[in-house]
Protein backbone atom coordinates (compact mmCIF):
# COMPACT_ATOMS: atom_id res chain seq x y z
CA UNK A 1 0.00 0.00 0.00
CA UNK A 2 0.64 3.33 -0.66
CA UNK A 3 5.03 3.57 -1.77
CA UNK A 4 6.31 1.65 1.15
CA UNK A 5 6.84 -1.43 -0.65
CA UNK A 6 9.14 0.22 -2.82
CA UNK A 7 11.72 1.30 0.28
CA UNK A 8 13.75 -2.13 -0.39
CA UNK A 9 14.28 -0.62 -3.70
CA UNK A 10 15.49 3.00 -3.08
CA UNK A 11 16.19 4.27 -6.27
CA UNK A 12 12.84 2.96 -7.75
CA UNK A 13 11.05 4.60 -4.66
CA UNK A 14 12.89 7.89 -4.90
CA UNK A 15 12.09 7.73 -8.97
CA UNK A 16 8.22 7.40 -8.26
CA UNK A 17 8.12 9.76 -5.47
CA UNK A 18 9.43 12.27 -6.97
CA UNK A 19 7.39 11.71 -10.13
CA UNK A 20 4.39 11.13 -7.95
CA UNK A 21 4.83 14.60 -6.75
CA UNK A 22 5.30 16.47 -9.62
CA UNK A 23 1.63 14.84 -10.81
CA UNK A 24 0.23 16.54 -8.03
CA UNK A 25 1.53 19.93 -9.43
CA UNK A 26 0.54 19.01 -12.53
CA UNK A 27 -2.98 18.64 -11.35
CA UNK A 28 -2.79 22.18 -9.60
CA UNK A 29 -1.31 23.70 -13.10
CA UNK A 30 -3.66 22.17 -15.11
CA UNK A 31 -6.89 23.81 -13.06
CA UNK A 32 -4.72 26.95 -12.59
CA UNK A 33 -3.96 27.35 -16.45
CA UNK A 34 -7.36 27.23 -17.19
CA UNK A 35 -9.13 29.35 -14.03
CA UNK A 36 -5.92 32.30 -15.64
CA UNK A 37 -7.50 31.81 -19.17
CA UNK A 38 -11.51 32.39 -18.30
CA UNK A 39 -10.32 35.84 -16.45
CA UNK A 40 -9.73 34.06 -12.69
CA UNK A 41 -6.99 36.05 -11.15
CA UNK A 42 -6.53 34.48 -7.77
CA UNK A 43 -4.34 31.20 -9.21
CA UNK A 44 -2.04 33.62 -10.74
CA UNK A 45 -1.84 36.61 -7.38
CA UNK A 46 -1.40 33.24 -5.07
CA UNK A 47 1.48 31.76 -7.52
CA UNK A 48 -0.31 28.81 -8.82
CA UNK A 49 0.79 29.34 -12.44
CA UNK A 50 4.25 28.72 -10.80
CA UNK A 51 6.24 25.50 -10.04
CA UNK A 52 7.12 26.49 -6.68
CA UNK A 53 6.68 23.55 -4.43
CA UNK A 54 5.96 25.37 -1.39
CA UNK A 55 3.00 26.86 -2.87
CA UNK A 56 1.75 23.52 -4.34
CA UNK A 57 2.18 21.01 -2.07
CA UNK A 58 0.51 19.95 1.59
CA UNK A 59 2.47 18.16 3.88
CA UNK A 60 -0.56 16.15 5.20
CA UNK A 61 -1.13 14.87 1.34
CA UNK A 62 2.42 13.85 0.43
CA UNK A 63 2.06 11.63 3.83
CA UNK A 64 -1.03 9.86 2.52
CA UNK A 65 0.75 9.85 -0.79
CA UNK A 66 3.14 7.62 1.38
CA UNK A 67 0.92 6.01 3.47
CA UNK A 68 -1.93 5.00 1.21
CA UNK A 69 -0.67 5.54 -2.19
CA UNK A 70 -3.36 8.99 -2.57
CA UNK A 71 -2.32 12.21 -1.68
CA UNK A 72 -3.60 15.78 -2.24
CA UNK A 73 -2.14 19.20 -3.54
CA UNK A 74 -3.35 22.21 -1.95
CA UNK A 75 -6.29 23.62 -3.62
CA UNK A 76 -6.30 25.80 -6.23
CA UNK A 77 -8.31 29.00 -5.56
CA UNK A 78 -10.88 29.47 -7.83
CA UNK A 79 -14.82 30.58 -7.66
CA UNK A 80 -15.79 30.22 -11.17
CA UNK A 81 -19.52 29.69 -11.13
CA UNK A 82 -21.50 27.39 -13.83
CA UNK A 83 -19.94 25.20 -16.82
CA UNK A 84 -16.34 27.44 -16.33
CA UNK A 85 -16.19 26.10 -12.59
CA UNK A 86 -17.17 22.58 -13.63
CA UNK A 87 -14.15 22.79 -16.45
CA UNK A 88 -11.53 23.86 -14.37
CA UNK A 89 -12.24 21.42 -11.76
CA UNK A 90 -12.25 18.82 -14.06
CA UNK A 91 -8.88 19.85 -15.51
CA UNK A 92 -7.20 18.33 -12.24
CA UNK A 93 -8.21 14.64 -13.27
CA UNK A 94 -6.96 15.55 -16.37
CA UNK A 95 -4.03 16.51 -15.12
CA UNK A 96 -3.07 13.35 -13.58
CA UNK A 97 -4.29 11.43 -16.74
CA UNK A 98 -1.49 13.47 -19.01
CA UNK A 99 1.48 12.34 -16.17
CA UNK A 100 -0.01 8.96 -16.02
CA UNK A 101 0.66 9.25 -20.25
CA UNK A 102 3.98 10.62 -20.07
CA UNK A 103 4.78 8.33 -17.58
CA UNK A 104 3.79 5.49 -19.03
CA UNK A 105 5.70 6.39 -22.44
CA UNK A 106 9.34 7.46 -20.53
CA UNK A 107 9.07 3.77 -19.33
CA UNK A 108 8.87 2.09 -22.21
CA UNK A 109 12.25 3.52 -23.00
CA UNK A 110 14.81 4.46 -19.89
CA UNK A 111 16.19 1.68 -18.05
CA UNK A 112 16.55 1.05 -14.62
CA UNK A 113 15.49 2.64 -11.54
CA UNK A 114 13.56 5.22 -14.35
CA UNK A 115 11.42 2.72 -15.77
CA UNK A 116 10.41 0.77 -12.76
CA UNK A 117 10.14 4.04 -11.23
CA UNK A 118 8.38 5.66 -13.97
CA UNK A 119 5.94 2.37 -14.45
CA UNK A 120 5.03 3.03 -10.52
CA UNK A 121 4.16 6.26 -11.13
CA UNK A 122 2.15 5.57 -14.22
CA UNK A 123 -0.16 3.39 -11.64
CA UNK A 124 -0.57 6.38 -9.05
CA UNK A 125 -1.28 8.14 -11.58
CA UNK A 126 -4.10 6.91 -12.73
CA UNK A 127 -5.53 5.75 -9.18
CA UNK A 128 -5.45 10.03 -8.87
CA UNK A 129 -7.23 10.12 -12.04
CA UNK A 130 -9.59 7.98 -11.23
CA UNK A 131 -10.50 8.99 -7.62
CA UNK A 132 -10.67 12.67 -8.28
CA UNK A 133 -13.44 12.33 -11.02
CA UNK A 134 -15.58 10.99 -8.37
CA UNK A 135 -18.47 13.51 -6.91
CA UNK A 136 -17.23 13.19 -3.20
CA UNK A 137 -16.11 16.31 -1.28
CA UNK A 138 -13.32 17.66 -1.85
CA UNK A 139 -12.80 15.97 -4.92
CA UNK A 140 -12.52 17.83 -8.20
CA UNK A 141 -15.45 15.87 -9.54
CA UNK A 142 -17.38 16.86 -6.37
CA UNK A 143 -16.47 20.33 -7.74
CA UNK A 144 -17.69 20.67 -10.92
CA UNK A 145 -20.95 18.94 -9.87
CA UNK A 146 -21.50 21.82 -7.39
CA UNK A 147 -20.61 24.34 -10.12
CA UNK A 148 -23.33 22.99 -12.68
CA UNK A 149 -25.91 20.98 -10.33
CA UNK A 150 -28.96 22.01 -9.39
CA UNK A 151 -30.28 22.86 -5.04
CA UNK A 152 -30.30 18.82 -4.33
CA UNK A 153 -27.27 18.06 -5.64
CA UNK A 154 -25.54 21.15 -3.70
CA UNK A 155 -27.57 19.89 -0.77
CA UNK A 156 -26.40 16.62 -1.60
CA UNK A 157 -22.85 17.36 -1.57
CA UNK A 158 -22.89 20.00 1.72
CA UNK A 159 -24.01 16.98 3.34
CA UNK A 160 -21.24 14.43 2.82
CA UNK A 161 -18.35 17.66 3.36
CA UNK A 162 -20.37 17.91 6.90
CA UNK A 163 -18.57 14.30 7.52
CA UNK A 164 -14.99 16.03 7.37
CA UNK A 165 -12.09 14.12 6.23
CA UNK A 166 -13.47 10.82 8.49
CA UNK A 167 -16.48 10.72 6.09
CA UNK A 168 -14.34 10.65 2.89
CA UNK A 169 -11.67 8.34 4.35
CA UNK A 170 -14.69 5.93 4.72
CA UNK A 171 -16.82 6.48 1.17
CA UNK A 172 -12.58 5.96 -0.29
CA UNK A 173 -12.64 2.47 1.56
CA UNK A 174 -15.62 1.85 0.19
CA UNK A 175 -14.82 2.48 -3.48
CA UNK A 176 -11.54 0.87 -2.78
CA UNK A 177 -13.08 -2.36 -1.58
CA UNK A 178 -16.10 -2.53 -3.14
CA UNK A 179 -14.06 -2.58 -7.13
CA UNK A 180 -15.29 0.85 -8.42
CA UNK A 181 -12.14 2.67 -8.05
CA UNK A 182 -10.21 -0.64 -9.69
CA UNK A 183 -12.91 -0.26 -12.42
CA UNK A 184 -12.20 3.09 -13.23
CA UNK A 185 -8.39 2.51 -13.53
CA UNK A 186 -8.88 0.06 -15.61
CA UNK A 187 -10.64 1.98 -18.42
CA UNK A 188 -8.42 4.92 -17.97
CA UNK A 189 -5.30 2.18 -18.18
CA UNK A 190 -7.28 1.04 -21.35
CA UNK A 191 -7.69 4.60 -22.97
CA UNK A 192 -4.07 5.04 -22.52
CA UNK A 193 -2.86 1.47 -23.88
CA UNK A 194 -5.34 2.63 -27.01
CA UNK A 195 -3.45 5.80 -27.50
CA UNK A 196 -0.18 4.03 -27.42
CA UNK A 197 -1.07 1.47 -29.80
CA UNK A 198 -2.21 4.89 -31.80
CA UNK A 199 1.10 6.14 -31.85
CA UNK A 200 2.66 2.83 -32.88
CA UNK A 201 4.12 1.82 -29.31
Amino acid sequence: MGLFPLLNDPPVFLVAFALATLGLVLHNLFQAWLADRYGEMAPRRYGFLSLDLRVHLEPFGLLLLLLLGFGWPRPVPTRLPGPKGALVALMGPLGFFAAAFLFGLLARFLPYPFGEGLLAAYRLMLLHAAIYLFPVPPLDGAKALYAVGGYEARRFLDQLSSYGPVGFLLIFLVLSYTGVTGSVVQGLAGLLEALYRALGL
